[in-house]
């Protein structure tokens, strides 16, 4: 299901699924609409063996588009919350391998997606966070804890600091680091050594192994929205976000001062 912001090639049994939504590719209801019948359609069709998830532009995904949640009343977020849901259950419930292609930034809701997948492949620009502590709201510890050791995830989780992927790597669930010019290829390479097999093989194996892992990755997910819906009510949440905001804005200016000075 192809949308302005979501495009799906299919090649040598290979969908390539890119998520495209400048400037920073957060993902709103349409997009996790878009993925969830996407993924659908996949599992419809027999001549897709093996997917490819990607990003495109600066980063793989950002996360939710967190400027929508004030719109919401508790029963709109709940079913923006389900469409987050329904989408991460896609990708991680795809009855073929999902190889995530990842580059820049891995945020928020994009660590789920990550973590859904099969298989990850990354740019060595690649970097993960959790920022949800930094805006008031919660997400994506579930999916955090299934990239790396718990210790860490609270770390990231409980300070909104981001890590590069060759500290991801270290805890073994990142296959490959190449350059960001490679980093498709390499994917497709990796795709290539599954479709070598009789893909009904692949996916009993697949079965098998979701089986055995045995996530309840929805449950995971409500743990995290029953928090943010009691910080959305928070007093202060006003108070804090525009205190933020002003940082960010500083260190934008920051920068872009310093990149002034230094072309000068």
């Amino acid at each position: 299901m192809d949308t302005p912001n979501l495009k799906t090639v299919v090649k040598d049994h290979i969908a390539i699924v890119t998520w495209s939504r400048p400037p920073i590719n957060a993902v709103d209801m349409d997009g996790n609409i878009a993925i969830t019948r996407t993924f659908e359609e996949i599992n419809r069709n027999d001549d897709i063996w093996c997917v490819i998830f990607r990003g495109e532009g600066k980063g793989f995904v950002s996360g939710s588009d967190t400027g929508d949640f004030d719109a919401f009343d508790d029963k709109g977020l709940e079913i923006y919350e389900d469409a987050d849901i329904a989408a991460v259950c896609a990708i991680e419930g795809c009855r073929v391998p999902v190889i995530g292609q990842l580059q820049g930034y891995v945020m928020g809701l994009g660590t789920c997606f990550a973590a859904a997948c099969d298989i990850l492949v990354a740019a060595d620009d690649t970097y993960f966070g959790q920022p949800e502590v930094t805006i008031c709201v919660c997400g994506g510890t579930g999916a955090l804890r299934q990239l790396m050791p718990e210790k860490m995830m609270r770390y990231m989780a409980l300070t909104g600091k981001k890590v590069g992927v060759q500290e991801i790597a270290k805890y073994g669930n990142i296959l490959k680091i190449v350059p960001r010019a490679e980093a498709l290829d390499a994917a497709i390479e990796v795709a290539h050594e599954i479709t070598a097999n009789y893909t009904k093989s692949v996916q009993c194996v697949k079965a098998a192994i979701t089986e055995l892992v045995n996530r309840d990755t929805a449950k995971e997910y409500r743990i995290d929205c029953k928090q943010t819906h009691i910080m959305l009510k928070d007093p202060k949440r006003d108070e804090v976000l525009a205190a933020h905001n002003e940082m960010l804005r500083r260190k934008r200016e920051a920068k872009e001062r310093a990149r002034r000075e230094q072309q000068s």
